[in-house]
């Protein structure tokens, strides 16, 4: 897997694999989730103490969830760019090297 600087494909537009990209989407999603879940928590607290240390750790393990989650669809995403993107130089190398995909000039001796 090659790791670029953020430059685009220049087709799509989408930026190759960068580990940036990678941590600020992995983290925005567990500070979502966290965003989210603090009122929730707050909520609780006012009805009970021990009720909201169990939904924070709850909200804490659902954290971590989420970014795993979100870190495995980035490096798939990038696995499968890369991988159909050397799919695509193999058969330009094979098509240019092997005379195949054209047919053959007419010499006249064919019956």
């Amino acid at each position: 897997m090659t790791v670029g600087h953020g430059e685009g494909d220049g087709v799509t537009g989408s930026p190759k694999f960068s580990i940036a990209r990678l941590a600020i989407l992995a983290m925005g999603a567990g500070a979502l989730v966290l965003g989210v879940s603090v009122p929730v928590i707050y909520g609780v607290s006012r009805v009970s103490a021990p009720a909201a240390l169990v939904v924070a750790l709850l909200a804490v393990a659902l954290a971590i969830a989420v970014m795993g989650i979100v870190a495995n669809r980035v490096v798939d995403r990038a696995v499968d760019a890369e991988s159909a993107e050397a799919r695509g130089a193999d058969t330009e190398t094979t098509a240019g090297g092997d005379d195949t995909s054209r047919p053959k000039p007419a010499t006249g001796d064919e019956r």
